[in-house]
């Protein structure tokens, strides 16, 4: 791949906040309707806004309930074409400790935008389900655990690779 790949007046990175909630051995996604796969809920941090604080935004603008947004536990690195574009992302996956007036997670968690919905996917069912990116599936399927050379930091780019 040459640098052009990813060259042109589309060519940004950019920044995301996911959050991971885990409840009874299963953990809420946010699926894609029309292309059926899933990715931790979440979106992009605007300029100058806290990425927590984005995540939050995130969950009140697509559910319309409250969170509260721990710790920060994974930050990933993927660069990919869509059909249309390439997309630089850096991910940051936080702790979601409560999703609604409640410490316990709603069973159904509405979606307000049309695009997406919310599901529960047992962790055991994460292999055979299309999760994105595939670090974020990867760290998911360990139980949250990154290797000792890399921490908390998970990249799908090689090392010492150039687009």
């Amino acid at each position: 791949m040459g640098i052009a790949w990813a060259m042109g007046s589309k060519a940004t990175t950019e920044f995301i906040a996911r959050g991971v909630l885990i409840d009874a051995g299963r953990v809420l996604m946010c699926r894609n309707i029309k292309h059926h796969y899933c990715y931790l809920p979440g979106g992009h941090i605007d300029f100058a806004e806290q990425a927590s604080v984005a995540l939050s935004r995130e969950f009140k603008e697509e559910t319309g309930l409250d969170s509260k947004i721990g710790p920060l536990v994974l930050t990933t690195e993927q660069c990919f074409h869509d059909g249309k574009r390439v997309h630089h992302e850096l991910n940051t996956v936080f702790l979601v400790e409560q999703l609604g007036p409640t410490s316990t997670p709603p069973e159904s968690v509405p979606s307000i935008e049309d695009h997406i919905e919310f599901v529960w996917i047992d962790l055991a069912e994460l292999a055979e389900t299309d999760v994105r990116p595939n670090e974020i599936k990867a760290w998911l399927m360990s139980g949250g655990q990154a290797s000792p050379s890399q921490g908390p930091w998970l990249s799908g780019f090689e090392h010492n690779t150039t687009l």
